[in-house]
């Protein structure tokens, strides 16, 4: 029996942006930002027979500013037990309608959708924001029709740091257009 392993070294650029704000408030802003994702009304809608129709149209409803968090997890409580007094909670955002683009391009795209975003607490007290770039992910699985995908997922995590008030890094912005010299290509 013939085993296949495809194993690809990348650049990942990690994105960490602080707040300013104290880290209770700006996790309450990122989570009015970025909702819950209703679980429940999801199989609901599943289980209706109801057609990707409905869960349109869920996304739109939930998903207000691109993003919903499928899953929280927050280990500051068990880290607590062990003396820990920082905290820190990790989030799985994503737009269930908006991946399912790569997903049928390449199921295994699933390793990175949902985004994990990180809000930490700094040794100052602020919230901290930290991600890994979503183009930079997808550029491991090679496959240029994946572009359109990772692009719509690093434009709608701008629009919610924008949402958020923070500064957008140049990694996230769109690719400029290279100058021309004298008016050539």
């Amino acid at each position: 029996m013939s085993e296949q392993a495809l194993v690809r070294a990348r650049t990942v650029h990690h994105i960490r942006i602080d707040s300013g704000r104290p880290y209770t408030q700006f996790r309450a802003d990122y989570e009015t930002v970025v909702p819950s994702f209703d679980r429940l009304e999801a199989i609901g809608v599943v289980k209706s027979n109801a057609g990707w129709t409905a869960i349109e149209s869920l996304s739109a409803a939930t998903a207000i500013h691109g993003l919903v968090n499928f899953f929280t997890f927050d280990p500051s409580p068990v880290m607590k037990l062990n003396g820990n007094t920082g905290h820190g909670v990790t989030y799985l955002a994503g737009n269930i309608v908006k991946a399912e683009r790569g997903f049928r391009i390449d199921p295994a795209t699933f390793l990175y959708l949902p985004l994990r975003i990180v809000i930490a607490e700094t040794p100052t007290g602020s919230g901290q924001m930290s991600f890994d770039h979503p183009a930079d992910l997808f550029a491991v699985y090679g496959n240029p029709e994946l572009e359109p995908v990772s692009s719509e997922f690093t434009a709608t995590l701008a629009g919610v740091l924008s949402l958020l008030g923070l500064d957008t890094p140049r990694e996230l912005a769109p690719a400029l257009p290279h100058p021309t010299q004298e008016g050539k290509p």
